[in-house]
């Protein structure tokens, strides 16, 4: 009895691991199909499209810095003035400008300037070496008697110009003289004679005077 039990719990024992063998799945077939599951996902991760959001770029405008202009000095080159007969030069620069103008020395010409006033008491001869101890005046052999006058050192002695719109009236003077701050580049075009300094003084300087030259030296 308990031999044929044992033979029929063999048999069952038998059929159970035939069962078992027969229904098992294939561990070859399912690492194939894993790698064909992995095969799969791998592309479809490749085909996948992020979009991403476009990034604003907002230009800055340039900074402009306004820059003050520099004053600009324009020195304009000083013309040569040639001067007819009876035409006016108005001269009223005073010696510390650093004026250079001369204007032509020649019969007929006419210029404005400044002329100042000098006594007699100061010596007794001119720069031209005439005696003015006796008179402030000068007989001329064409004009007479005339006054004296301290001019440029341009202007040749013996000169006759004619003198109108001073604080002394209008008449005729002769250059016999020159002055330290006399001439056209200094403090005043020329210097009247006077018989003392403080007649001069009184006299002052006048301005805006007409100058015509009548004649050139002697």
């Amino acid at each position: 009895m308990k031999k044929t039990i044992y033979i029929i719990n063999a048999i069952l024992f038998m059929g159970c691991c035939l069962l078992v063998s027969t229904t098992a799945p294939d561990v070859k077939d399912i690492d194939v199909n894993n790698k064909i599951t992995y095969v799969n996902s791998d592309i479809i991760k490749k085909e996948e499209v992020i979009e991403i959001a476009p990034v604003e770029v907002v230009e800055e405008e340039p900074e402009v810095i306004e820059k003050t202009p520099e004053k600009v000095v324009e020195y304009l080159p000083k013309e040569d003035v040639v001067v007819g007969k009876d035409e006016i030069i108005e001269d009223n620069t005073p010696v510390d400008s650093g004026s250079t103008y001369v204007p032509p020395i020649v019969v007929g010409s006419t210029f404005i300037g400044t002329m100042s006033g000098y006594g007699s008491d100061i010596g007794d001869y001119t720069a031209s070496e005439h005696y003015i101890g006796d008179s402030i005046y000068y007989n001329d052999s064409t004009y007479g008697s005339v006054r004296i006058l301290a001019g440029d050192r341009d202007i040749p002695f013996g000169t006759v110009i004619e003198v109108s719109n001073s604080n002394a009236g209008s008449f005729i003077g002769i250059v016999l003289d020159t002055g330290r701050n006399i001439g056209f580049d200094r403090l005043y075009d020329f210097d009247l004679l006077f018989e003392t300094s403080k007649e001069a003084l009184n006299y002052g300087v006048s301005k805006n005077v007409t100058f015509k030259i009548l004649r050139v030296g002697y």
